[in-house]
C-alpha cells in the first residue's frame, strides 16, 4: 500500500514539472511569434553625412545631418554629437516623416536566429533547473 502511495507522489510530481516546462517554453517562445506577424515597420536605415558638426556637452543638441529620403535630400538631426564635417553616419530614420526629423544611429540587432537560439539556452537551464529540484524531492522522500 506504502509503494502505491509512493508511485502516485511521484506521478504528481512528474506532472507538475511537465505542465510547468511547458509554460516556460511558451512564455519563451511567444514574444518571437507574435513579433514576427508585425510587418509595419517604423523606421528605416539610411545613410546621413554631417554638414553642421556641434561639440557635445550638457546642452548638446546633436549635430545636423543631410539624409536621403524617398529621393528628397533633408535636414535633421543627429542623435549625437562631436562627428566632423562630411562624415558618412548610418542612421534610422521614421517612416514619417516630420518636418523637424531627427534621426539615430543603426543599433546593431540579433538576428531572430540567434534570439531564438538564446531563448532556447534559457528554457534549457530553467528546465534543468527544475528537473534537478524535482530529482533532489525525489531522492529526500526515500
Amino acid at each position: 500500500m506504502g509503494s502505491t502511495r509512493g508511485s502516485a507522489s511521484v506521478a504528481s510530481i512528474l506532472l507538475v514539472l511537465g505542465v510547468l516546462g511547458v509554460v516556460v517554453a511558451g512564455v519563451t517562445v511567444w514574444p518571437l511569434v507574435a513579433a514576427s506577424g508585425q510587418e509595419d515597420v517604423a523606421e528605416r536605415k539610411a545613410t546621413a553625412v554631417v554638414v553642421e558638426p556641434r561639440p557635445c556637452g550638457p546642452r548638446a543638441a546633436g549635430d545636423v545631418v543631410e539624409v536621403q529620403i524617398d529621393g528628397e535630400t533633408r535636414r535633421a538631426t543627429f542623435d549625437g554629437c562631436g562627428h566632423t564635417r562630411g562624415q558618412r553616419l548610418d542612421v534610422m530614420v521614421p517612416a514619417r516623416a516630420t518636418r523637424d526629423l531627427r534621426v539615430t544611429p543603426v543599433k546593431e540587432q540579433d538576428s531572430e536566429l540567434e534570439a531564438l537560439a538564446w531563448r532556447t539556452h534559457v528554457v534549457l537551464l530553467t528546465l534543468a533547473a527544475v528537473a534537478g529540484g524535482g530529482f533532489g524531492l525525489l531522492l529526500g522522500r526515500r
